[in-house]
């Protein structure tokens, strides 16, 4: 009897207490997207009886920081879901506002948390902020419903160590570090669960009508898990099975989706055609529901008859990094599987499935983008080109060689490029040593922890200062306060950038195709960059971007 009514009071508890989920405003992005946290852990706490959840997302035009300090007042868990390392300066500074509001009305004691990829490497910024009581490490679909649980029988700081993926500075002063376990079903999870529709984040540009209209845009995951450790990534790095969405839930969210005027998916998955079969049937599905999609892949999971059956079932734009086409950069980056002479035959002949590949999307009819990666290092072969004997950082030679390659030989739409950035949870961030990322990293042979991305914790550690130049904005994603290659300066990227311009403006004037960069706004806002009628680049000097 005493269990039951137990339940009960435990049940009362549940509906009662009032959990707060707060997503990051992110200030630059590769390309628009969402914050897929919320809704998803949303939609998992009311699955488990939680009804009291509610959702402030950073992004909204219409949210503040102060919207959010006068809704946490009464909150019993708040969570910062969904973070990336670059918002640390954001969550540094949102969630000690919390803590001090909630102190003015005597709630200190309310669980103040941090998930997603923010929590990679955590201990130096954990121990100089002690506002945040812990950090939700690993996938929290189900780790979530176990802390809330403790939150509602009122027990959670006694039960702080046995919660699974909680990380947090104990008592006597120690790291307690634990990686909640990979999902393995996540078909009852409505993936836009009280979602707010954020046009400026949500809808990206290449999901048009044909008068130009942008398609209100969702997305989705349909798999989890990456089978490849690519050391620049950390998404392979806490399980390399995969798992798919059931087509009973894909079709579902999909009709869900459609009642609510959505009329584009952007399946945000790493190699969607990773199975063949599986990919097929989801293609199907989203035609049959009456969706435009795209998504990413790897150009060696890809080939044409994929390509054409993709483009058959609404599929209208497949992105891909090519990072870089020298077989060096591969295999220092530990592009491919297997062993050291299958990783450098796969290295060598992956130049030539790029150009095919490149083709046979021109061919299909899919826009097709050509993603590099500036400033990777490079694996030294002996005479033989047998074995691997060192490393050393790409130079501005090899980048521009790549960059010709893929104008030339590739003709894309888009050319985007990146910088190499160090994300802890990766390899190239978090393998201590001599390795092939110590030639080009800040630390040398020592990690990138998150600490590296807070001003603060810089200062207080005394880590290298990354230098802010305005010129890196010319690359994706490029913001303040991230640890980049050593291998670039100002004047390389900007040199790279001019000679890809050059490239283009050369192709148009030839009677080719105009292929687009990737411009920050911003940029294109100052004047910094212009392009005319026929697609032409023009860029202003480099001293211009220093303030920025």
């Amino acid at each position: 009897m005493l269990s039951q009514t137990k339940t009960k009071q435990i049940s009362t508890l549940i509906n009662s207490i009032k959990i707060v989920l707060i997503g990051e405003f992110l200030k630059h992005r590769s390309f628009n997207g969402a914050n897929k946290a919320l809704p998803v852990l949303a939609s998992s706490l009311f699955n488990a009886g939680f009804r009291q959840v509610l959702q402030l997302d950073l992004e909204r035009l219409d949210l503040s920081i102060d919207d959010v300090l006068s809704d946490i007042r009464d909150a019993d868990l708040i969570i910062f879901s969904g973070c990336l390392t670059t918002q640390w300066p954001e969550i540094d500074n949102h969630s000690s506002k919390i803590f001090a509001e909630l102190q003015k009305y005597g709630r200190e004691n309310v669980p103040v948390l941090v998930g997603g990829y923010a929590t990679k490497s955590i201990e130096d910024i954990a121990r100089i902020t002690p506002w945040i009581t812990a950090y939700c490490d690993g996938e929290g679909e189900e780790s979530i419903i176990e802390i809330a649980y403790a939150v509602a029988r009122g027990t959670f700081y006694q039960e702080m160590p046995k919660l699974p993926g909680l990380c947090f500075i104990t008592q006597e002063g120690k790291f307690h570090r634990t990686i909640a376990t990979r999902v393995n079903n996540f078909d009852d999870i409505d993936q836009n669960f009280g979602l707010v529709h954020v046009p400026q984040v949500h809808d990206m540009d290449i999901f048009k009508a044909s008068d130009g209209r942008q398609l209100k845009t969702a997305q989705l995951f349909t798999q989890r898990g990456c089978p490849w450790g690519c050391g620049f990534c950390n998404k392979s790095s806490e399980s390399n099975n995969v798992i798919r969405l059931s087509e009973t839930s894909f079709k579902r969210q999909l009709q869900q989706l459609k009642q609510r005027g959505y009329e584009a998916v952007y399946l945000d998955v790493d190699t969607f055609t990773v199975h063949d079969y599986a990919a097929r049937r989801e293609a199907e599905i989203l035609q049959e529901e009456g969706f435009v999609w795209g998504s990413n892949t790897r150009i060696d999971k890809i080939n044409y008859e994929q390509m054409r059956y993709l483009v058959e079932h609404n599929c209208v734009y497949m992105f891909f990094g090519v990072e870089h086409t020298l077989p060096e950069v591969s295999l220092a980056n530990h592009k491919f599987n297997g062993s050291v002479a299958s990783q450098i035959k796969q290295a060598f002949d992956y130049p030539a499935k790029i150009v095919r590949v490149f083709q046979e999307m021109n061919q299909a009819g899919l826009p097709s983008s050509y993603f590099l990666i500036l400033g990777l290092p490079k694996a030294k072969l002996n005479s033989h080109k047998t074995e691997i004997m060192g490393y050393e950082p790409t130079t501005f030679e090899d980048d521009i060689e790549a960059i010709r390659f893929g104008i030339e030989k590739c003709n894309p739409d888009f050319l985007n490029f990146n910088v190499l950035r160090f994300m802890p949870g990766s390899m190239a961030a978090d393998t201590v040593g001599d390795c092939s990322y110590a030639c080009v990293r800040p630390s040398g042979t020592k990690p990138i922890t998150a600490g590296y991305f807070l001003p603060r914790a810089v200062n207080y550690y005394g880590y290298p200062q990354f230098q802010e130049r305005g010129v890196y904005r010319l690359c994706e994603s490029v913001s303040r306060y991230q640890p980049i290659t050593t291998a670039v300066n100002p004047q390389r990227v900007y040199d790279t950038i001019c000679y890809a311009m050059e490239l283009i403006n050369h192709k148009i004037d030839a009677g080719g195709k105009a292929t687009k960069l990737f411009i920050d706004r911003d940029l294109i806002a100052l004047g910094l960059v212009t392009q005319d009628e026929q697609g032409k680049y023009a860029i202003a000097p480099i001293e211009d971007f220093a303030n920025i």
